[in-house]
């Protein structure tokens, strides 16, 4: 069983859909898994065969020798599925139907925010910011300097005095921590 973490949300390959996904892949492209129509009763889980595009809302994963694209924007609505091979996949995906949309919404706010905002000015000290955990239950959103700020003694006022007051204006977020 492969599991993929983003955050903290898990998708789980089989073994025998890995195996089946190697042996199908494609040069020069990757397999991508998104939901259409999320949090409708008519949604469906995909994978198809996409080029690599960098942008704000794809993951790349790479799992022994293949890669994949996991559509950030249906992070929330892939969590916990299972993606299982028996002469064809078969995807039980039990959040797809789920009306998660604030979730997702504020997910990619934060996102959004942290690569294109935060860490576009941590790299010019060839640090960066990246999201240690994030609980809507719980309104938590942890966060954990990398790269050259992981060490640096200026991290703390940065992260108070510039990255708090960027995380404040979502709302539905409560605990903003700093891990070490």
């Amino acid at each position: 069983m492969n599991v993929i973490k983003i955050f903290n949300y898990s998708i789980f390959i089989t073994d025998s859909c890995y195996d089946y996904l190697y042996i199908n892949k494609k040069k020069n492209k990757f397999y991508k898994f998104l939901i259409k129509n999320k949090g409708n009763v008519l949604s469906k889980t995909k994978i198809y065969y996409s080029f690599l595009k960098k942008n704000l809302f794809n993951k790349f994963i790479k799992i022994k020798k293949i890669f994949l694209i996991i559509d950030i924007l249906s992070i929330c609505f892939l969590s916990n599925s299972c993606f299982h091979y028996e002469n064809k996949i078969i995807i039980n995906s039990p959040n797809s139907f789920l009306n998660l949309f604030l979730e997702n919404k504020i997910l990619s706010k934060i996102i959004f925010l942290l690569k294109v905002l935060i860490n576009k000015k941590l790299l010019i000290h060839n640090g960066y910011l990246k999201i240690n955990y994030f609980n809507f239950d719980k309104k938590t959103l942890s966060l954990v300097f990398s790269g050259n700020c992981n060490n640096c003694n200026l991290s703390n006022i940065t992260f108070n005095n510039f990255i708090l007051k960027i995380f404040k204006k979502i709302k539905l977020i409560k605990i903003i921590k700093l891990n070490e």
